[in-house]
């Protein structure tokens, strides 16, 4: 199976048309199936105020969608025994265990049941670009809640978390776990980055911010836990080359879409592509799990987790409607990660699919909805796995 020139096309002429009405300024499509690319596509302009051509190894900040990739850095690192979901986070972080966290374990503290969803408010860049100190914070931090009895989604601070976890349990630093696990084993060195280095300043899209915020009009008051995990009160500008440079494995990852599709590719395709291996078919069976289904007390609505990722399924619909597919599709097996304005990878094992869409022109979405959906809609739709 190589690139499909029919699906290719239809996935590009919707892309200019997403263009065309002023919803993308700049995107990339790729996905697998059966461990073989079948969409590898490209539109638009780097930035509002950027108008050279994206690229195929055009690298958009991909905020929340680095937190899969983040995950799966871990679940490699659970395939070799170095990590077990339910032991305590302090069995590898001893200083994890203050104020009473002493219980918690990995797999809730991947699942955000560990009630530290909160960062320092105003939000500055020198604490997101501090990683002991936000190993520290994390650390030290008070629950907002008893571990275990409910659930509110770690923004920010599932950087920490898990990188913390990962620290601890192998004494590596994770942004090269994740280079050397999973960057340089599948040829991604050049395009996967969760920290940027220098020399790559001209391969960077740069972001518009979603108008209203990521709130966008919904109603919520200003002590929400929504606003305590993301903060309207922030310094932090993403564009930033501080920020850019920060480790930021919740919300900084720097990938081309050809990069998250081919780690998801891999993953769909029981664990291995292009005769790489990243872990064992058991393991991929364990990413599958949902382990927590209660509303989300930050993002005030259910959602399936699994271990670090989100996953697929009926989502709950808006205002009472009826619940609907979200953008993994209607597979509760399936799973990956969205992030903030409406990037997202993810990988559909049943269907042996991997779709990665990354964009410039920020939604107020969390979890890919709007255009982002409408791609990933069309690609099942035409491969008859929707």
């Amino acid at each position: 199976m190589t690139i499909s020139q029919q699906l290719n096309a239809k996935v590009q002429a919707l892309l200019q048309k997403q263009i065309a009405d002023g919803r993308q300024i700049g995107v990339q499509v790729s996905a697998y199936q059966a461990g073989e690319p079948i969409v590898d596509t490209w539109a638009g302009a780097m930035g509002p105020e950027d108008p050279r051509p994206v690229q195929a190894d055009t690298l958009f900040n991909c905020f929340s969608t680095t937190k899969g990739v983040a995950a799966t850095a871990l679940h490699i690192l659970a395939d070799r025994g170095q990590i077990e979901y339910e032991q305590p986070v302090a069995k590898y972080w001893p200083e994890f265990a203050a104020n009473g966290k002493g219980k918690v374990t990995v797999a809730q503290a991947m699942s955000h049941q560990a009630g530290l969803h909160a960062v320092p408010t105003p939000l500055k860049v020198s604490f997101v670009s501090d990683w002991q100190g936000g190993l520290d914070y994390i650390a030290n931090g008070i629950p907002a809640w008893e571990p275990g009895t409910a659930t509110g989604y770690h923004a920010l601070t599932y950087a920490w978390v898990v990188g913390g976890i990962v620290q601890g349990a192998t004494g590596r630093h994770i942004k090269n776990v994740i280079a050397e696990e999973i960057a340089a084993p599948l040829g991604l060195s050049n395009d996967m980055f969760v920290g940027i280095p220098d020399g790559l300043e001209s391969r960077l899209a740069s972001l518009k911010s979603p108008k209203n915020g990521l709130a966008g009009d919904l109603p919520i008051p200003p002590d929400h836990d929504f606003f305590k995990a993301m903060p309207t009160d922030t310094e932090v500008d993403f564009n930033d080359m501080r920020v850019r440079k920060a480790c930021l494995p919740s919300a900084n990852g720097h990938f081309s879409a050809r990069a998250l599709a081919k780690m998801y590719g891999a993953l769909a395709n029981g664990g291995e592509i292009g005769g790489v291996r990243l872990m064992s078919k058991e393991r991929v069976a364990e990413m599958q799990k949902i382990i927590e289904r209660r509303p989300d007390r930050v993002l005030f609505m259910p959602i399936p987790k699994g271990v670090g990722v989100m996953m697929g399924g009926k989502m709950p619909g808006m205002m009472g409607g009826e619940p609907i597919a979200g953008v993994f599709g209607p597979r509760e097996t399936a799973f990956g990660h969205s992030g903030a304005g409406g990037s997202t990878a993810f990988c559909d094992p049943e269907a042996g699919l991997s779709v990665a869409v990354t964009i410039n022109q920020m939604q107020n979405s969390l979890q890919g909805e709007g255009p982002t959906f409408e791609i990933c809609d069309l690609i099942r739709r035409e491969l008859g796995v929707a």
